[in-house]
């Protein structure tokens, strides 16, 4: 008898032992898992990816909790989006996130994080990182207008589909990459009968033109620009098109300067006769150059046929707004800078600019519901002004998202003021991983900021140093899919990024064969009263306009 109560206060005790054991190591993990330690790792950066393997608290100086709903959270948005999308209930916006944010990952314990429609991102991502991906995943569900540049056709066959039930889907893709047809082709002579539309444009376009290794850049641009405003509107008043332009400026501009003359436009015409006069030879060649390159693609009778509607056709910027369209401009990516360039960026600034005048006549100042600019390879294909755009734009309901390798591309492209700029008026700026520009990494360190860790002396005694909250290795090295958020004056996040091929929409859509969306290309291009033949080559496209005289017919008209 005392031998049984003996082993069963024996077995009692073992079984206590054991639960506090099994209680001390819950304890112990839970307080790793929740409460990350304020002592140096002997390898942060081992440290940093076991944790976010684990989907845990990065480290100490990251958002807290508390931080991600307070900031981050679908909660923190809907506080904003009363402002955003006014023409919302609130039950509306609440049920919908997707209406007023865009989703951009989910950070730790699985919280998600989502960016306000009225705050521009700057993506910083190498090739083939997980960029296209998660750009992909935030076109789809995005709630207005979108605008969509690209080197590859793989965010037009990820998200048109899907942009397809919401508005009309529209593609310009001159050089036909992919095979994908163009819906569309945009004459920017049309409308160039207001000298101020012929300014807007003409800026548009020059200043899209690389300067680099000339002395006094943006002055050539400045009087290229000049130039072109005159040709333009030259053009404009003989419902020409811009094969006259290119005429003019590879050849002769003399009808140019005759028909300026002959409407009373004789400033303009006196401009055109700077680059006759120029005081050296050099001037003249830099002036040529900038206006060539900047026309370079009309060269090309299949790529000068984008910028030659059928007569009565053409792109409607206002109604593409007001549809809630989607336009994926697409051009090659194997040069620095591809010929299209200038033209995509004058298309772009035209729908930045129509854009501005709607949201200026809507209530509230700004557009419902937003337009979104994802413009990828911004600086590669379509460098329009950002440095200018970005301070502008964001209380109007036209949300920018450049995408660019690295600020080397941005300094670049706007120089260091200008891509400082950029950095500055980006809201939130997401890296991705495999960044080695060491001035890009050190920047995300230094923004992130510094917290206070502590290590043990030589002397056996613990004390407490300075160290980054994330330093440019922890951020070269991030686990894929993973991307670091840095918004503003918060606390650093670091986000596991959604796929846009695992989204529930996609899936359907693919299983319905209609990830796609279905084209319809542009209407052949003839001349007048005389249809191209199929497989036949497009006329020249310098080709001498009938008669030349104010008021004659001209083929190919806008």
């Amino acid at each position: 008898m005392d031998l049984d109560r003996h082993l069963l206060s024996l077995s009692f005790f073992l079984a206590l032992i054991v639960a506090l054991l099994v209680f001390a190591v819950l304890f112990w993990l839970a307080r790793w898992a929740w409460w990350p330690s304020r002592r140096l790792p002997g390898n942060r950066l081992r440290h940093q990816r076991i944790r976010l393997r684990l989907r845990l608290h990065p480290g100490r100086g990251h958002a807290t909790v508390i931080e991600l709903f307070w900031h981050w959270s679908r909660f923190a948005s809907w506080r904003l989006s009363g402002k955003t999308r006014p023409s919302l209930s609130a039950w509306e916006r609440w049920h919908n996130s997707y209406a007023h944010s865009v989703f951009a990952g989910r950070a730790h314990y699985r919280h998600g994080a989502r960016v306000p429609v009225e705050e521009h991102m700057l993506v910083i991502s190498p090739p083939r990182k997980g960029k296209t991906a998660w750009l992909a995943r935030a076109i789809m569900r995005y709630p207005g207008p979108v605008v969509a540049t690209s080197v590859k056709d793989d965010l037009f066959t990820l998200t048109s589909g899907i942009r397809a039930a919401g508005g009309p889907v529209h593609v310009f893709n001159p050089e036909g990459y992919g095979g994908w047809p163009s819906t569309l082709a945009w004459n920017l002579i049309a409308g160039c009968e207001s000298e101020q539309v012929a300014f807007r444009r003409a800026e548009a376009l020059t200043h899209a033109v690389s300067v680099q290794g000339t002395d006094d850049g943006s002055f050539w641009q400045a009087k290229a620009s000049q130039m072109f405003v005159a040709l333009f509107h030259a053009a404009a008043l003989l419902k020409g098109d811009l094969r006259m332009v290119a005429r003019w400026v590879f050849a002769d501009d003399t009808q140019a300067r005759e028909v300026l003359t002959w409407h009373g436009a004789h400033q303009m015409a006196a401009s055109l006769l700077e680059l006759h006069n120029a005081p050296a030879e050099k001037t003249a060649s830099v002036f040529r150059m900038v206006m060539t390159n900047a026309l370079s693609f009309m060269g090309d009778p299949l790529l000068a046929q984008c910028v030659l509607p059928f007569t009565g056709t053409g792109f409607d910027i206002g109604e593409f707004i007001r549809s809630n369209g989607s336009l994926y401009l697409i051009a090659t990516g194997d040069q620095e800078q591809s010929p299209l360039a200038p033209l995509f960026a004058c298309l772009v600034n035209e729908i930045k600019y129509e854009a501005v005048l709607m949201a200026q006549a809507s209530p509230g100042g700004r557009l419902d519901p937003p337009l979104g600019l994802f413009l990828d390879e911004v600086t590669q294909i379509a460098p329009v002004p950002l440095n200018k755009w970005l301070a502008s734009v964001g209380g109007m309901g036209i949300q920018i998202i450049p995408v660019v390798h690295g600020e080397a591309q941005l300094r670049e492209r706007w120089g260091d003021n200008g891509a400082q700029v950029i950095m500055d008026t980006c809201g939130v700026k997401m890296f991705f991983p495999g960044i080695t520009d060491p001035a890009t990494l050190d920047m995300a360190a230094k923004v992130c900021g510094q917290v206070s860790l502590k290590q043990r002396g030589l002397n056996g005694e613990d004390y407490y140093s300075q160290f980054d909250i994330i330093d440019p290795a922890m951020v070269r090295e991030l686990p894929k899919w993973r991307a670091l958020l840095i918004r503003g004056g918060l606390s650093p996040v670091i986000v596991k990024c959604p796929l846009a091929w695992r989204a529930p929409e996609y899936r359907a859509a693919r299983h319905r064969h209609q990830t796609v969306a279905a084209l319809v290309p542009a209407q052949a291009h003839r001349s007048i009263g005389t249809a191209i033949p199929a497989g036949a080559m497009p006329p020249d496209p310098f080709l001498e306009p009938p008669g030349g005289q104010p008021g004659d017919d001209y083929p190919w008209s806008a």
